[in-house]
């Protein structure tokens, strides 16, 4: 079974995009990289909620911002307004009658902005937040965890 999604509507909404009169309120750079930006965005999020595009909702939107477009290989000025070009594309979506809730989404998108900025490594890559391990430290004292029923200091710890 194939995905929800249909690329080449995703790609027909970012082409109509960049012929609305909204996509004038972008710079020349941003025009440059917005189809590319509005369709990487709307594919990973379609495909995080394995939805079809005009049912895409909070959680696609923030695992498409946040794991997907810092890797996108675009300017690292086009990449800090990222989540202002995809905010005007989707108030756009709603006003073409696309895809209900498209301007809140576009909120929801910009208040992630500061987030995604986070995760963007000034050379273009990708900075992930550290893993913290949540496990208490084993003492000398307690059971090993091999199941060997010994304590740890007499061991595996050896």
């Amino acid at each position: 079974m194939g995905s929800p999604y249909r690329i080449d509507e995703i790609e027909n909404w970012a082409s109509d995009f960049s012929e609305s009169p909204s996509f004038d309120a972008l710079s020349p750079q941003d025009k440059e990289y917005a189809a590319t930006v509005a369709v990487e965005f709307l594919k990973h999020a379609c495909e995080t909620e394995d939805v079809s595009a005009g049912s895409v909702g909070e959680p696609g939107a923030r695992a498409a911002l946040l794991d997907h477009l810092p890797k996108l290989n675009v300017p690292a000025d086009v990449r800090t307004r990222i989540p202002e070009i995809l905010a005007i594309f989707l108030r756009g979506l709603q006003d073409q009658g696309r895809l209900a809730g498209g301007a809140s989404l576009g909120t929801f998108v910009l208040a992630l902005g500061p987030a995604f900025r986070k995760r963007c490594a000034p050379d273009g890559g990708v900075l992930v937040p550290p893993v913290r391990n949540s496990a208490p430290a084993l003492g000398r004292n307690d059971p090993c965890p091999c199941g060997s029923g010994k304590k740890f200091k007499k061991c595996c710890r050896k």
